[in-house]
């Protein structure tokens, strides 16, 4: 099979995999976290606190599918995942992974946002 045997290919197929996969494994992970309510005055810290929950959930998922996945698929399809592939499965499954966690996004803007020193706000005539 010559056709598997260039990389270009292989990575598009497998991150084509990967792209129906997340895609529905994303929303389910997002949907475990509540959505930003800046209306009831949230406790900055029960939204850090959701953040940092969220991002060990989304660690814990990535892990676990750039364990599994790949196995899967060498066995599938009878061939070997080299180095490139690898590499080009990981950038895609946490761009998707994270991209798709919306309710994560929206706090990160919030407190983003709302952070005590930020760059626009800080003047630097309060250091001296």
């Amino acid at each position: 099979m010559a056709l598997f045997n260039n990389d270009l290919f292989i990575i598009s197929f497998i991150s084509t995999i990967y792209l129906i996969i997340l895609m529905i494994i994303s929303p389910i992970i997002d949907h475990f976290f509540t959505p930003l309510d800046v209306s009831k005055n949230e406790n900055k810290f029960k939204i850090l606190f959701e953040i940092s929950l969220h991002i060990i959930m989304i660690a814990i998922v990535w892990h676990t599918i750039n364990i599994y996945i790949p196995k899967y698929i060498e066995k599938i399809l009878k061939f070997k995942l080299n180095n490139v592939t690898k590499t080009g499965i990981e950038i895609v499954s946490s761009i998707v992974l994270v991209g798709l966690q919306k309710n994560l996004i929206d706090k990160l803007e919030y407190i983003t946002l709302t952070h005590p020193i930020r760059y626009r706000d800080f003047h630097f005539e309060y250091l001296w």
